[in-house]
């Protein structure tokens, strides 16, 4: 390359830094305790002011149902800790921890877990556990994941959700999304089932086609987002209640859903899940917006390289509906299941089959 080629290139690489828009989300209000990794050895436990008036007593298992209570990790004054190597060795080994926290003041303990799990490739691959139901039960943890596509996974990835026994993928990606990005395999070969959402708005391809030819307009596009999530509703009824028919089976948990970006096919199929399960819809919002924090490194890479994969056409600006998960897009969909059927419940009951026995056995194998 020529010194003025490349003093062209790199003005250019810096134009775009300086043109992208800043993309940054605050962490939500905590309204629960979490877990997040800060590095291979250490995390954070944090919960919110309201879970105990007193010290908090931490204690460590490597299943939600079996914490070990003889010995604490920790005793904290306060509202956080972290937690290394030092406290404990498996907090940088491979197994996935959960952690009981115990009230010394004695109110009742909470089992808590990383959300996000700590993945090489996927860095919104999360479990949709530890959300309370209306009724105050808990939604369980290992029972159903959420994440995009797989096709990514390292060999550390695969060997970190080997310890899953992961048993149905229910992939929502299209035949040509598929074809052109196959998924890797977990281990144990948990069966796959592919119900295909093809919807416009949605259609990685297509979308590109339009990025590279400036065909993308924002209020357009914030449009075609709205009509992508009605149609959720009307159009694609077979596909969601074939995933609940598997998901009422307890063969077939631990379940992951996916389709390619993780935020809209497998957002929807995910609140409706949540929703089945009693979590009220405040929570429902909270989870399908975490996408936006989990992902914002990945969005400003998007938003700062778009002008050159364009060439200039598309104006970074103009991604922001289509990469971000707003409120607004799911609301239309909860809208339009209240203008069509009367309500939620009524949607969940009439569409997709889920009556008062698949109510009752989806809670069973759920919630605790």
């Amino acid at each position: 390359m020529s010194i003025r080629a490349s003093f062209l290139a790199a003005t250019a690489i810096a134009f775009v830094a300086c043109a992208a828009p800043t993309f940054w989300v605050p962490e939500q209000p905590l309204q629960r305790p979490a877990v997040d990794r800060l590095g291979e050895s250490s995390l954070r436990i944090r919960w919110p002011e309201s879970f105990s008036s007193g010290a908090v007593v931490v204690y460590r298992g490597i299943d939600p149902s079996f914490i070990n209570r003889s010995i604490a990790l920790a005793v904290v004054e306060g509202q956080s800790v972290v937690l290394t190597d030092a406290d404990d060795p498996n907090i940088r080994g491979s197994r996935r921890l959960y952690f009981e926290l115990v009230p010394a003041s004695g109110g009742a303990s909470v089992v808590t877990a990383e959300r996000r799990l700590p993945l090489a490739c996927c860095d919104n691959f999360r479990d949709l556990g530890g959300y309370e139901t209306r009724d105050g039960r808990t939604v369980r943890w290992n029972r159903l994941y959420r994440t995009s596509e797989l096709s990514k996974l390292t060999r550390s990835d695969l060997e970190y959700l080997s310890q899953f026994d992961v048993k149905l993928v229910c992939d929502f990606r299209s035949d040509t999304e598929r074809s052109a990005r196959p998924d890797r395999t977990i281990d144990d070969e948990p069966e796959i089932l592919d119900l295909p959402v093809n919807q416009e708005g949605v259609d990685p391809e297509g979308l590109r086609v339009k990025i590279r030819t400036g065909g993308l307009v924002a209020l357009g596009l914030e449009q075609t987002m709205r009509d992508a999530y009605r149609a959720f509703v009307n159009d694609y009824s077979a596909e969601w209640t074939a995933m609940f028919q598997r998901l009422v089976r307890e063969e077939n948990l631990p379940t992951v859903v996916h389709c390619t970006a993780g935020k809209d096919r497998t957002g929807f199929a995910s609140a409706l899940v949540l929703l089945a399960l009693g979590v009220p819809e405040e929570t429902v919002f909270e989870d399908y917006l975490r996408t936006n924090y989990y992902q914002q490194d990945f969005f400003r890479f998007i938003l700062r390289w778009i002008p050159l994969y364009s060439f200039f056409r598309t104006d970074p600006e103009d991604m922001l509906p289509l990469i971000e998960a707003r409120r607004e897009y799911l609301q239309v969909a909860l809208d339009e299941m209240v203008a069509r059927y009367g309500s939620v419940d009524a949607y969940l009951e009439q569409a997709l089959g889920l009556d008062t026995g698949m109510r009752a056995k989806l809670e069973h194998h759920f919630l605790e």
